[in-house]
């Protein structure tokens, strides 16, 4: 009986685990002057200019480690630090929507790979509350977009926060690019669904539990 119902438990830790541990941060805002040019012409391709809104999402697993694989498929982990003066934070993001896309096969690409950055920064001041630092870093080298905002946290990145600054960056085969930077709004935090897989997975544990269950009582 204690093996069935510690099975019962990890079922339901599982779950609820896998379902809290991500989240899509989603953002919407405007494009604006600063930093904008299209060497390129996406910018243009995409139907964009100043004052066009722009929107992207993340996803964020708090859970797991920031990471960056290179060109030539070397991956750099980010490990969390503390000094005196301040604690850095480092967690999984990937950019999963938004963003102009490499044009013509991209700039930076090393062969037989294309690199990808995965790091989210959350940097909490011990002595100036103002230091405060939270960035996604997401895409590649070919198409890189950072959403970052100073003097507030991240756990304080609620729904509605703004302004939250936005940086991307774009390149074709010539080296050329195309930059937007947008002003941006924190539109939504959804957690992600569990799979329909784990559901099944989970819900046969529990149908096994319920089967020794009854087949002890008779």
């Amino acid at each position: 009986m204690k093996k069935s119902l510690g099975l019962f438990f990890l079922v339901l830790i599982t779950i609820s685990g896998y379902s809290t541990a991500a989240s899509v941060y989603t953002f919407t805002g405007e494009i604006i002057a600063d930093n904008f040019s299209d060497n390129t012409g996406a910018i243009g391709d995409a139907g964009l200019a100043i004052g066009s809104t722009i929107s992207y999402s993340f996803l964020v697993d708090t859970t797991s480690q920031g990471s960056w694989r290179a060109n030539n498929g070397a991956v750099t982990n980010y490990n969390d630090s503390t000094t005196a003066n301040e604690t850095i934070d480092y967690f999984y993001v990937d950019l999963i929507s938004g963003g102009l896309g490499e044009v013509d096969g991209g700039y930076f690409n090393g062969p037989g790979f294309v690199d990808e950055y995965n790091r989210g920064l959350d940097i909490i001041s011990s002595t100036d509350p103002s230091d405060d630092w939270v960035s996604f870093l997401g895409g590649s080298a070919n198409n890189l977009v950072q959403i970052y905002s100073g003097g507030i946290s991240f756990v304080d990145w609620i729904i509605g926060t703004s302004p939250i600054s936005a940086l991307e960056s774009t390149y074709d085969s010539t080296g050329a690019s195309s930059v937007i930077s947008s002003v941006l709004t924190l539109e939504s935090v959804s957690p992600v669904p569990i799979p329909p897989a784990l559901l099944l997975f989970g819900s046969g544990l529990l149908g096994l539990f319920g089967y020794s269950y009854r087949k002890r009582i008779n």
